[in-house]
């Protein structure tokens, strides 16, 4: 004849049930705080992809720099003419009026 459960134990049982789930939800909530502190915000890469562009235009206006310089040595060397000159100087990124 199988043993009869007695209230007893069945409370037993469904506290350490209980608690075993609790402690399954304590740690999964550690878990996600911790994603929560490294995880990157749009903020962030906002931020951070501003400040790339930034210093992306600062490198290309140093590019334009130079390149307005070789062109002016060409043009004084006879290499290419005020035409070559404005059709360059009027191209992107840093067009200029001329």
């Amino acid at each position: 004849m199988p043993k009869e459960i007695t209230n007893e134990e069945i409370l037993n049982t469904v506290n350490d049930f209980a608690t075993q789930t609790e402690i399954k939800f304590d740690k999964l909530g550690n878990e996600v705080n911790e994603i929560r502190t490294t995880m990157v915000t749009k903020d962030y890469l906002d931020d951070k992809l501003s400040d790339l562009r930034g210093d992306l235009v600062v490198l290309m206006r140093k590019e334009d720099t130079k390149v307005k310089a070789l062109i002016e040595i060409l043009k004084k060397r006879k290499v290419i003419t005020e035409e070559d000159v404005k059709k360059i100087l009027t191209m992107e990124p840093f067009p200029q009026n001329l």
